[in-house]
């Protein structure tokens, strides 16, 4: 899928912007991405690269995954923060013969991401490309949510994607999958907290295989239940900019309003121009930590953007007191307030 087909997917951008945005976007490296995302709040998976099964611990295993994620080994700082805040959490539900287990999860206030393992009957082979929850409509119109806050049903979040992450084990039965929750800073939606029963519900789940080796379809219709608390969130914001900061690119120019660091994502906002192509200025920025580590705000980790704001994925956790400054893209740089 290109860079366009998952912008498109995830806003109501106009495809004409992206034309005259041509010149600085670049593709998504993703293997398939169903379009069901909400309007205020996204969820999507991120894809591991297959690999030999080796037993890893919880925060090592999400180690793993954001070294490949950023393309780069975690500094020091960063493997500090997964392990300290990944949650082992362990449950598992049986449903037809399935066992899908929430086995850990790290997060923060804006972005979630849990680790589950699908094990079918030791004769089922899991070889499908991708294992979604296909959300279901209600009959008051609204999507039956993914997760929801326990007793309340008020919904966190309404709908979500998902794919095989790697292959467990050689029998073929098994596979991790990676979840990630949003919230979406452009839209008044609630955070992510700490000693809050969540409850997180997994049904229709099907199997995608994204070309002609088998037809696509779903593989039980029971409902995966689970009760879960992000009992480690971490909650830390930096804000760098006390006053606007004019920056441009590619005859784009705006004024940066806020420029809002969480630990594992980015939410800006600039003045100047009514339309959504402001975030040309923001992506290709980059998170540059004392030690020299440089996380890279690229196309693939655009969250999402309206008229004013963009939001966007950090490919690894930061500790926001290692930050030494962003670079944006024409080459202005943002201190942290000390600085």
């Amino acid at each position: 899928m290109t860079g366009r087909e998952l912008l498109m997917g995830m806003t109501d951008l106009d495809g004409s912007i992206l034309a005259e945005a041509e010149a600085f976007r670049t593709e998504i490296p993703v293997r398939r991405f169903r379009p069901a995302l909400a309007a205020a709040i996204g969820a999507a998976v991120l894809i591991l690269a297959g690999c030999a099964y080796v037993a890893l611990t919880e925060p090592e295993w999400f180690g793993q995954f954001f070294s490949r994620w950023q393309e780069q080994g975690l500094s020091q700082s960063q493997a500090a923060f997964v392990e300290e805040n990944t949650k082992v959490i362990g449950q598992s539900v049986t449903r037809d013969g399935y066992t899908l287990t929430v086995e850990s999860a790290i997060a923060d206030s804006q972005t979630a991401y849990i680790k589950l393992r699908l094990e079918a009957p030791i004769w089922r082979k899991l070889d499908a490309d991708q294992y979604a929850d296909n959300p279901s409509l209600l009959e008051d119109g609204s999507w039956d949510p993914i997760l929801s806050i326990q007793g309340s049903g008020e919904p966190i979040v309404s709908l979500g994607n998902w794919s095989n992450v790697v292959d467990e084990d050689s029998k073929g039965n098994a596979v991790f999958i990676l979840l990630r929750l949003d919230k979406n800073l452009g839209m008044e939606t609630a955070n992510f907290e700490s000693q809050i029963p969540y409850r997180l519900c997994i049904h229709g789940l099907s199997a995608y295989y994204g070309d002609n080796r088998k037809p696509d379809g779903k593989i039980t219709d029971e409902i995966f239940e689970f009760i879960i608390e992000f009992d480690q969130i971490n909650a830390d914001a930096l804000e760098f900019v006390d006053s606007p900061i004019p920056t441009n690119w590619d005859g784009i120019a705006v004024e940066i309003t806020s420029f809002q660091l969480h630990t594992m994502s980015v939410f800006a906002t600039y003045s100047g121009r009514a339309d959504e192509k402001g975030f040309a200025c923001i992506q290709d920025a980059a998170v540059v930590l004392r030690d020299g580590t440089r996380l890279n705000i690229s196309m693939k980790e655009m969250k999402t953007i309206g008229p004013g704001y963009s939001q966007w994925y950090l490919p690894g956790p930061i500790v926001l007191e290692e930050v030494d400054y962003v670079q944006l893209r024409d080459g202005t740089k943002l201190y942290p307030p000390e600085k």
